[in-house]
């Protein structure tokens, strides 16, 4: 889909290519058409538990001794810090938000939804814009 990204029009077939190559992320659903905006780039995505674990051994945590809820909060603030840290690979001027909100235990795997913008949307108008998509999925 073709979203208006102020001056310009970016493909979200391009964003997608860009969270593939450079993350460890699954393009679950392309939802730019869900968020009812032009100008709105939105993924249903995951991340796999396993490269989440090895993330969280390398910082020194024992996956072993953490509390499975503990663990849990650990898998979805490390899914929302990975997606936001995309940001750097996306075009300038760009704000983003991403909310990790299920654990799939069939899929053992941390899905979220991530939206992004121009800058000049505002971060608070973003933010109101992942809520509803996670009306959608959740």
């Amino acid at each position: 889909m073709f979203v208006v990204f102020k001056d310009d029009v970016i493909d979200s077939k391009d964003i997608k290519k860009i969270i593939l190559d450079n993350s460890e992320f699954n393009i679950l659903e392309d939802m730019s058409l869900r968020s009812k905006r032009e100008d709105v780039v939105a993924f249903n995505m995951s991340i796999n538990i396993h490269v989440l674990n090895e993330m969280l051994k390398d910082d020194g945590y024992d996956i072993e001794e953490e509390n499975k809820e503990e663990l849990l909060d650990e898998y979805m603030d490390l899914a929302d810090t990975l997606a936001v840290e995309l940001e750097e690979y996306m075009p300038e001027r760009t704000i983003l938000k991403a909310y990790a909100y299920k654990y799939d235990e069939l899929e053992d795997s941390i899905k979220l939804v991530f939206a992004m913008s121009h800058r000049d949307m505002g971060e608070l108008k973003l933010s109101d814009i992942v809520k509803r998509l996670l009306s959608i999925v959740g």
